[in-house]
């Protein structure tokens, strides 16, 4: 790993031509020179020079970021914005002594007793059957401001959209994949990997489970390096038998998990970063036929390695819409919402707008993250019919029928 002193020379790299401004989601939402990559160089400059030191308020304007990445990709010198605040954020947590406050609300205890609680909650309103009441009225729900909207985003995520069916494995390849399941269906609603199992028992694949903790990218980006190395270690030694695949259904774990081999030292993690695979990447053998024409469109998400949007295509049945600004960020990105929510909905709100105006029936994502942005976004938009944002995996198990071909 990098340390910031190395990206001195990419910081006086930066023209500040300002091309960065055209894509950062962040900047169009606030107008803010800070949120932009050329301004948050200025400042670390400022830090190289010696003219300024880290604090608060320099950690405070380097977290205005989603870390999409989008400047990279239009940066004419190829510079790694992402990668170089994630340095800076942790060259902040060697220098600043936080309080003990900070500790506690940066603290991997804090995140789990929080989706404990998510996840006792969202059984209470399934099996109570008032999750299924608040989907019935949304609409008036949404009128209820605030409150309405963050009810509506929690019913989202925890509302079960794919049926469990049994299904029959058939023969296949003799392949082991140990699935990394991720928080979201560890904690808070575990359809997508139903779904996941359900598709993938007609490959012949054997999928195990194990007793992974968080891939960590929340710590990752914040650029807490001491806790994510903690969380890497702990999942490398939660396995403890030979495997084919380290199997993702999440693109923002999948990202994650490849960059273990860079922060540690272990060759169990090079071996690990090496097997990573997406679910996409195991069912491109298999044909799918949607039970009826749907008006279908896909968000990508930032994270996304690998091309799922081809399998939605070539759904069989599925009206496809290419919606402007498919792949651009949702403006959710997981502590960033928690930290600058109305910026984080004025981006999801902007996002959305596109998919409701070509009347699209689903919005397919690979991320729950991502889903949660959409929702944020749809729980903004005044339309009495609001396009159903779904996780892939869900959305081929719950309507579609295959077969191997």
């Amino acid at each position: 790993m990098k340390e910031f002193k190395d990206y001195e020379e990419d910081i006086y790299k930066c023209s500040r031509c300002g091309l960065c401004q055209s894509v950062c989601p962040v900047f169009k939402a606030t107008l803010n020179e800070c949120a932009v990559s050329r301004g948050k160089f200025n400042i670390l400059n400022g830090i190289i020079k010696g003219e300024l030191q880290f604090n608060n308020n320099v950690k405070k304007y380097l977290d205005l970021c989603t870390g999409c990445n989008a400047c990279k990709n239009f940066c004419p010198s190829g510079i790694d914005a992402r990668e170089i605040f994630v340095a800076a954020k942790h060259e902040y947590y060697k220098s600043v002594k936080l309080s003990f406050w900070q500790k506690f609300l940066n603290s991997y205890f804090l995140f789990k007793i929080l989706l404990i609680s998510a996840g006792i909650s969202g059984c209470v309103l399934r099996l109570s059957g008032i999750s299924r009441i608040l989907k019935v009225f949304e609409n008036l729900l949404l009128r209820f401001g605030y409150l309405g909207k963050r009810l509506y985003l929690f019913n989202s995520l925890v509302q079960k959209q794919f049926k469990i069916k049994s299904s029959d494995s058939c023969t296949g390849r003799n392949t082991k994949a140990v699935y990394f399941e991720g928080c979201f269906n560890k904690y808070i609603n575990n359809d997508t990997m139903a779904a996941v199992k359900k598709i993938l028992a007609c490959t012949g694949i054997k999928v195990v489970k194990k007793n992974f903790e968080c891939c960590g990218i929340s710590y990752l980006n914040d650029g807490n390096i001491k806790k994510f190395k903690e969380l890497l270690e702990k999942n490398l030694n939660a396995i403890d038998e030979e495997y084919d695949y380290i199997l993702t259904d999440c693109a923002s774990c999948n990202a994650v998990l490849k960059e273990y081999c860079n922060y540690s030292e272990f060759e169990a993690a090079m071996e690990f970063s090496s097997k990573v695979i997406s679910a996409v990447e195991l069912i491109k053998d298999i044909k799918f036929e949607a039970i009826k024409q749907f008006n279908v469109a896909v968000h990508k998400p930032c994270h996304d390695t690998y091309d799922f949007i081809d399998i939605v295509k070539n759904i069989k049945g599925i009206n496809f819409v290419e919606v402007e600004g498919y792949d651009s960020c949702c403006g959710f990105s997981g502590k960033f919402a928690l930290q600058n929510q109305s910026i984080s909905m004025n981006i999801s709100r902007q996002k959305v707008q596109h998919y409701t105006e070509n009347n699209v029936d689903f919005i397919i994502t690979t991320c729950p993250a991502c889903l949660l942005g959409l929702n944020q976004g749809l729980a903004e938009i005044n339309t009495a019919k609001r396009p159903v944002a779904i996780n892939l995996f869900v959305f081929l198990a719950q309507y579609c029928g295959m077969s191997i071909f």
